[in-house]
């Protein structure tokens, strides 16, 4: 059997494990649940098992239903000649440059409120239909009074060969979608030295989410100064993992289980002080 429509099935399959809405498993005896539910076909989480992505198990809104994340990077390398490609310094700061992604696609999966299925969660872009970089999230925020738990994230992407957009965004599972907003977005490029193997990121300038121009200082503050209104915030961990390792851990006992469980311990909110 393909791990992938094992996955599928598991997932798809949650209600052998919840009761309900006002009663939904703990996540630990979710994921155990859900490794021994019977196999079906016609998931497309078959074809995110077949990708070269990553993987997280989350709770986003805190409602107690587990989400399955997946995130893909596409890069594009480095360019096939550039000014002083003999340089040791140089090569080194084109392999960082290469790194950066030029495109990010997330898929989100939550157990439904029935606990009969596994539901894929739309993505909903308020502005520019930017994926945001889930893996290191900056903070996130609680707005008591909505229950909405808002994650701050900084998603560079790679322009041209050697250009940077920074973007800063607010995401938040709520009204059955992620929804994304670009607060506000610095754009610049990389600077190549001979002297050092890292580049340098040149600011080039910074505008808010209605094009308005924003000063660095003032950038910086945007995502701090969003969530002013807000009564909580935390620091945000989540558990990535490599899809690959998914697959390779279907062929070890209990390795699924182990692997699934592990990302979801790595999946953390810790208060911060006011």
């Amino acid at each position: 059997m393909r791990c992938g429509t094992v996955l599928a099935a598991a997932l798809a399959l949650a209600a052998a494990c919840l009761s309900g809405a006002e009663a939904a498993a703990l996540p630990e005896e979710q994921i155990d649940c859900v490794l021994n539910l019977p196999v079906t076909n016609g998931d497309d989480l078959e074809m995110r098992m077949r990708e070269n992505s990553d993987f997280a198990v989350t709770d986003l809104d805190g409602n107690g239903r587990l989400e399955l994340l997946f995130l893909q990077e596409m890069k594009n390398g480095v360019p096939e000649t550039f000014e002083g490609q003999d340089n040791a310094n140089v090569q080194s700061a084109w392999q960082h440059i290469a790194a950066i992604p030029v495109y990010r696609k997330l898929y989100v999966y939550e157990v439904s409120e029935n606990g009969k299925r596994l539901d894929p969660v739309a993505i909903v872009f308020t502005d520019d239909e930017i994926d945001p970089n889930l893996k290191y999230p900056d903070f996130a925020y609680r707005d008591t009074k909505r229950n909405i738990t808002y994650y701050s994230v900084s998603t560079l992407t790679r322009v041209g060969d050697a250009g940077y957009r920074v973007s800063i965004q607010g995401v938040s599972l709520q009204n059955g979608g992620l929804q994304i907003q670009t607060l506000a977005s610095e754009f610049g490029n990389y600077g190549i030295y001979q002297e050092q193997g890292t580049p340098e990121a040149v600011f080039d300038h910074a505008v808010d989410r209605y094009g308005k121009e924003l000063s660095r200082s003032a950038f910086s503050s945007v995502a701090s100064d969003y969530a002013a209104g807000c009564e909580e915030r935390f620091r945000v961990s989540i558990g990535w993992r490599p899809v690959q390792a998914l697959r390779e851990a279907k062929m070890q006992p209990n390795g699924m289980r182990t692997l699934m469980l592990d990302s979801w311990q790595g999946f953390s909110l810790e208060p911060l002080k006011p």
